[in-house]
């Protein structure tokens, strides 16, 4: 069974089992756990069973923001990424009418801190800034969004 699949399956079941009002947030933390458990059990020297690039990358975050635009934003994100030690992939913002949309793809190999830290302190820049940013790992966010 691939990867993604394998994460697709996990997130119905505890979606199924908590219902779709659960926070999105606890739902990627149980997933991530039965996945490392399920793969520490399941790929010991098994190369092929991690994540490949085409399924999404554990070491990849996506970082969306939404808001009233202004001057400041992309810079305060991007000073969170950088304070962290991760690097930008990928980043496409526009504004439509004055609303503020941006999406990053950063790499999280390097970061001095836990996915979790790195995603309190985007929530934090958001209100700061006035913005919603809502971070997440690549691999989660494409299991996730075949649901």
């Amino acid at each position: 069974m691939a990867n993604e699949d394998l994460i697709y399956r996990i997130t119905r079941a505890v979606y199924d089992r908590l219902g779709n009002t659960v926070n999105d947030t606890t739902v990627e933390q149980l997933v991530t756990d039965i996945y490392k458990q399920v793969e520490t059990r399941t790929s010991v020297g098994d190369s092929a069973a991690r994540l490949d690039s085409s399924e999404g990358s554990a070491a990849r975050m996506v970082i969306s923001v939404f808001g009233l635009d202004h001057p400041g934003i992309v810079a305060g994100v991007s000073q969170i990424l950088a304070e962290a030690s991760c690097s930008i992939i990928d980043i496409n913002q526009t504004v439509v009418q004055g609303k503020f949309a941006m999406v990053i793809i950063a790499d999280t190999t390097r970061a001095r801190e836990s996915t979790a830290e790195l995603k309190d302190r985007l929530r934090s820049e958001g209100e700061t800034l006035g913005v919603r940013i809502y971070a997440q790992r690549e691999d989660l966010f494409n299991a996730m969004h075949r649901i």
